[in-house]
């Protein structure tokens, strides 16, 4: 199977998947984060989007990306790396400076928007969609518990839908 394979796989269970991506949260709050675990998180952050539950996929993200973004992590080109991951018709907001980088992400068709601060562009951006992937995730989670007989909320099963 290539590194980049997922066809066929099925999506993580939801508990698994915002587990994951909590992990990722947390090291890209590192100040001190250095190019090669920004890279790691890159391809892990990538990975977990493609094995999202189905409501969390991002739009026009699929398995044939990840040769590109094996190239662009690779060439240590983690800005455009972090851009890959926005999927198709974003909404991003970049401001610059010395001291770093701020970011604003809402990805296609969704409601949560991503906010996050990084010391490079590259760690700002993934910062910012994972974000708001965690927003979608606890909107949904709410959505699904919402009570639709009596006061009994409505769950799914986990692993059948989010």
């Amino acid at each position: 199977m290539d590194s980049c394979d997922v066809e066929g796989l099925e999506p993580l269970l939801p508990e698994i998947w915002i587990s994951k991506l909590e992990t990722v949260a947390t090291s890209l709050k590192d100040d001190g984060l250095d190019k090669a675990a920004l890279g790691r998180n890159l391809r892990l952050a990538f990975h977990l989007c493609l094995l999202a539950p189905e409501p969390l996929r991002i739009k026009g993200l699929d398995r044939t990306c990840g040769a590109c973004m094996e190239a662009l992590l690779e060439a240590r080109q983690f800005d455009c790396a972090a851009m890959l991951l926005l999927g198709t018709n974003p909404e991003l907001e970049i401001q610059s400076s010395e001291k770093g980088a701020n970011a604003r992400v809402r990805l296609a068709a969704r409601e949560a928007v991503g906010v996050a601060i990084g010391a490079t562009l590259g760690q700002a951006v993934l910062a910012a969609i994972v974000d708001c992937l965690m927003m979608d995730y606890a909107l949904n989670q709410e959505i699904l518990s919402y009570p639709v007989a009596g006061d009994r909320p409505h769950r799914y099963q986990s692993g059948s839908h989010l």
